[in-house]
């Protein structure tokens, strides 16, 4: 049996638990999440004000440092009692 217009099938009962309903569980969790993250913004505007500018300094310098690295640029650092480890950076 097809739902109707008003979720009702044919003969006039709800469709069974397994016939989703429209739209999405992700959506809504986006959508309280959304929710969620404007309420601790307008309750911590200070705190959330710092980690933003911290998230766009940690991008900034990370993309930095990706565009100052030549391709395969090998490193070694040496540590106390544990050897030696070698690094590679590689543009992909």
């Amino acid at each position: 049996m097809q739902p109707m217009k008003d979720g009702l099938t044919a003969a006039g009962q709800a469709p069974g638990p397994n016939v989703s309903p429209d739209g999405s569980v992700r959506v809504s969790f986006a959508f309280l999440a959304v929710v969620a993250l404007g309420v601790l913004v307008a309750a911590y505007p200070l705190a959330s004000l710092a980690v933003l500018t911290a998230v766009v300094a940690l991008a900034a310098m990370a993309r930095s440092f990706v565009r100052h690295v030549a391709p395969e640029t090998v490193g070694r650092v040496s540590l106390p009692g544990l050897g030696t480890v070698e690094y590679r950076f590689t543009r992909g």
